[in-house]
């Protein structure tokens, strides 16, 4: 009974992998120009999409976010000197390009005026002694936006394919963009809740990260002569992410599917790795 139950699995993935778009498929030649590593599409026998979030200040991904080192930061300077795009959300396609002056403001300090809470009426502080270079800092204050610091975009969330290769007979994590976000706990978020900053193509962080070997380091504390690239990190799935969201039609995230609060939304999360883990043992089985 299993392995029949198992055998018309298959047959159903295999009807499942048809499902293309005609135009994605003239345009892309029946390959995905997402994708580090191209597959043609005749070869996918069976496909998911995941979203998972991930913290940089969890232990296991503290690598990603070295001191002075920060993927954050590397992206901010990147975008800066226009050498990787941005777009408004993690489709990263043609038509969600983020304009530059955008992502400036996305990562900017908001405005914080001081009311009468602040120095009791006052518009300065009536006990503060005279600054001889108050002028001075003023200038230097009005001169540019000040940015939110790179530190403070801790959180980033990771859309990737899983797919089952027929030719190599292999299941690959296939990551297609990355999405960075001001967390909800941040000093310079004032509304409480994780703020996206703009979308990458992991294709493009990729090459950026290889650019930089001696800047775009996933630093092993643990052997200080084994750091490694930020991109080879990613290609090694060094990080933790839990999932959040499996493509599904009415575009509902896990904690929407299967729980009621944030606690059981994490379980569920759980849950469905371990479903996914359980039907790749299944897949090898037989």
């Amino acid at each position: 009974m299993r392995v029949s139950k198992v055998f018309v699995l298959f047959i159903l993935l295999s009807f499942s992998s048809i499902d293309r778009s005609y135009s994605q498929a003239e345009d892309s030649n029946g390959y995905n120009p997402l994708s580090l590593r191209q597959v043609h599409e005749s070869y996918l026998m069976w496909k998911k999409t995941l979203w998972r979030r991930v913290d940089l200040k969890e232990k296991q991904n503290k690598p990603f976010f070295a001191i002075n080192r920060e993927m954050s930061k590397i992206i901010f300077d990147a975008v800066q000197q226009g050498v990787i795009i941005p777009y408004n959300s993690d489709s990263v396609n043609d038509n969600n390009v983020m304009a530059r002056e955008e992502f400036l403001i996305n990562i900017q300090q908001e405005n914080l005026d001081a009311g009468e809470d602040d120095f009791g009426g006052f518009e300065d502080d009536p006990f503060a002694e005279a600054d001889p270079f108050a002028d001075e800092e003023v200038e230097e204050e009005i001169s540019g936006p000040q940015l939110i610091p790179y530190r403070q975009f801790s959180v980033f969330e990771i859309r990737e394919d899983l797919y089952f290769d027929r030719v190599h007979s292999r299941i690959y994590f296939d990551i297609q963009s990355i999405t960075m976000y001001l967390p909800g706990d941040s000093f310079f978020n004032a509304t409480g809740i994780e703020k996206p900053v703009a979308s990458f193509r992991f294709i493009d962080l990729y090459n950026l990260f290889k650019s930089m070997p001696k800047e775009a380091i996933w630093f092993n504390e643990n052997n200080i002569a084994q750091h490694k690239n930020l991109g080879d990190a990613f290609l090694l799935r060094l990080f933790k992410g839990i999932i959040t969201k499996i493509a599904n039609a009415d575009d509902q995230r896990v904690s929407e599917l299967y729980s009621k609060s944030r606690k059981d939304g994490i379980m569920a999360s759980f849950k469905v790795e371990q479903d996914l883990i359980e039907w790749e043992a299944n897949l090898w089985e037989y």
